[in-house]
């Protein structure tokens, strides 16, 4: 599944995906946090319906999806398999410790249980960063490991 996303300059965002046999689902994200959601059946360009949402409602639509509220069998097998796992980002501030440091200087893994598998440095992605990496201001760690150690990862390389 591909998601094709296109800026809508004084509007906010475009994000269009194709889903089952062809048919499309095109959210608009305006800067206000409005939210317009558009069904369009395959080949054509008249919206079979349209849904316009406030931030608060896209949100719980969003958990809803994600599973929040109701987890398929399947989820809890994967998740009786994997245990308490998490994965999650930090962005760096130009303060932060880590700033400078390569990934192996800081050693990540071995002191806080945690492990970057993903750099987002502005527009670009490093997935299975290299240890000698070297961090800057503004990157976007994308970390995993043991949820219960997430906040000794937050807190070494934030400060």
């Amino acid at each position: 599944m591909s998601i094709n996303e296109q800026d809508l300059p004084g509007i906010g965002r475009r994000y269009e995906v194709v889903v089952a046999q062809g048919d499309q689902i095109v959210v608009v994200i305006h800067h206000s946090g409005r939210r317009d959601l558009y069904v369009l059946h395959r080949h054509t360009e008249e919206p079979l319906c349209s849904v316009t949402m406030s931030d608060d409602q896209a949100r719980r639509i969003g958990a809803i999806l994600g599973g929040a509220y109701f987890k398929p069998a399947v989820v809890e097998e994967i998740e009786e398999v994997i245990g308490e796992f998490a994965v999650d980002w930090v962005t760096l501030g130009g303060d932060a410790p880590a700033v400078g440091q390569s990934i192996l200087d800081l050693r990540i893994r071995g002191r806080t249980g945690m492990t970057i598998i993903a750099i987002v440095r502005g527009k670009e992605s490093n997935t299975s960063p290299d240890p000698s990496e070297v961090l800057q201001a503004g990157d976007r760690l994308v970390v995993v490991g043991p949820r219960r150690k997430l906040a000794a990862f937050v807190e070494y390389v934030l400060g």
